[in-house]
């Protein structure tokens, strides 16, 4: 049985949410996780950010799907760089167990393959520095790293 990807619906929201919490307490655990949550906070609770994004028309979500279980998600958003389209995937993940069978390539050449129909000038994604995994599957996909945030704590 291969990997695959359908766009979410209201139906999924119980199980995005498990997906979306489960993404956010692996996150906290990541060198520059907590950091990265602290930029990026949410305006609303996990159901509400998952209904929102469901609703916002500039706004993919998808299911990753492996032995017709969901197992993963991504959300991806558009936005206007220079007056052109570019896709950002604001957010990947599938459980642990489903790493090794192609959820998270299937999940990204589905945003991809949204971006190209979109005539999107270009797609970006994020990766922590420790997260070796998101960093080679985003650029066996072909995208490369573009910018590296650095810090220094200082307390």
């Amino acid at each position: 049985m291969s990997a695959t990807a359908r766009p979410a619906e209201e139906s999924d929201v119980p199980g995005l949410i498990e997906l979306l919490t489960a993404a956010e307490s692996e996150l906290r655990t990541q060198r520059g996780g907590a950091a990265f949550l602290a930029a990026h906070p949410r305006t609303a609770g996990v159901s509400e950010a998952i209904h929102e994004a469901l609703n916002d028309a500039e706004t993919m979500v998808w299911c990753g799907i492996w032995e017709l279980a969901v197992v993963g998600y991504a959300i991806a958003s558009l936005s206007e760089e220079d007056g052109e389209t570019i896709v950002t995937v604001r957010d990947i993940f599938t459980t642990p167990a489903a790493r090794e069978v192609g959820v998270g390539e299937v999940l990204l050449e589905t945003a991809i393959a949204w971006a190209i129909a979109l005539d999107a000038a270009a797609i970006d994604g994020y990766s922590l520095p420790g997260a070796r995994e998101s960093k080679n599957l985003y650029e066996r996909l072909g995208l490369t790293a573009r910018l590296i945030t650095v810090r220094r704590t200082l307390r």
